[in-house]
């Protein structure tokens, strides 16, 4: 299986507007929704966090503070500038660059702006959080507490936002799904095989296993990077199984589901870059939807190579 295809081509399936249609169509007024939840729980909620934060003693919620607004500050320079390089020369490289390559070049440059501006942080990481730490510093306590009190409020809704859009993503999977089929793999002669892989019942066991471990795993969401790592495992951990099983129940059979579970790597690999996306603004809606299309071209191109032996 060739993973870098299978990559490139779910950049873009995503990307296009059918599915960007359907994403919308979903995600705005998902997201609305849980707006409109959060404006009704909003205080005890916060009154919940702020408690929380009291507990925590004030260096280890600076430094958190500080860490957090580190990591947006990174991610806002990625999408700024690969945002200003497509803006300024997007004309010229879609002259130069062939139209089958241009997804992959894509892919490329982002991971290329984000590589820079992680050296940039790394370099200068130092300087960096001891600027954010001296303005955390100035700040009085309150609004310290309270500011970090409204961002795992925020957190909290967030996480209940993501989850509701995994549950659609989840379900909602086969006219998504025999789309792209028609669409990418009509000159191949590979059918619909209904399967029972009980992706239902893992995809609850898994929720209730993210919900419990996001509970108890809470306070080292104050431990700076170990709490972005916990995060990214907990997310990948929700959308792993199910998601993938709930594509294999529809286009695998049970040796193949077999023979793509021995590559384990591949399945974590797709689960935890979706899950980074959680993190950006707007880009998060497509999360578990590139997931499921990842996962759609991973079964299919197995399937694929298999045929052609």
């Amino acid at each position: 299986m060739n993973f870098y295809h299978v990559f490139v081509k779910s950049v873009r399936d995503v990307l296009s507007w059918p599915v960007l249609k359907i994403v919308l169509g979903v995600g705005i007024p998902l997201f609305l929704l849980w707006i409109g939840i959060g404006f009704i729980f909003w205080n005890p909620v916060t009154s919940f966090t702020a408690k929380v934060i009291s507990w925590i003693p004030f260096s280890i919620v600076k430094a958190n503070g500080a860490f957090v607004l580190a990591f947006f500050l990174w991610f806002q320079a990625v999408l700024v500038t690969f945002a200003l390089i497509i803006a300024f020369f997007n004309a010229p490289l879609i002259q130069y660059i062939k139209k089958e390559r241009y997804e992959s070049f894509i892919v490329s440059l982002v991971l290329i702006v984000a590589l820079f501006w992680t050296i940039v942080a790394f370099y200068y990481w130092h300087d960096i959080y001891a600027s954010i730490s001296k303005l955390l510093t100035w700040l009085p306590f309150q609004t310290v507490d309270e500011g970090l009190a409204w961002f795992l409020a925020v957190y909290i809704f967030y996480n209940g936002f993501i989850v509701s859009l995994f549950l659609i993503i989840l379900f909602y999977r086969e006219p998504f799904l025999r789309a792209l089929k028609e669409r990418d793999y009509e000159d191949y002669d590979i059918n619909e095989s209904p399967l029972k892989t009980g992706f239902a019942k893992v995809a609850f066991k898994d929720m209730i296993t993210f919900t419990l471990l996001s509970i108890l795993l809470f306070p080292l969401f104050f431990v700076p990077v170990v709490n972005i790592l916990i995060q990214v495992f907990l997310w990948a951990w929700l959308i792993k199984d199910s998601l993938f099983l709930s594509v294999a129940s529809l286009y695998c059979k049970e040796d193949g589901i077999k023979k793509l579970k021995e590559h384990k790597y591949y399945l974590w690999v797709i689960a935890v870059f979706a899950s980074l996306l959680n993190f950006v603004p707007v880009v998060n809606i497509l999360s578990p939807f590139f997931a499921e299309i990842m996962f759609f071209h991973l079964i299919f191109s197995y399937r694929i190579e298999k045929l052609n032996k």
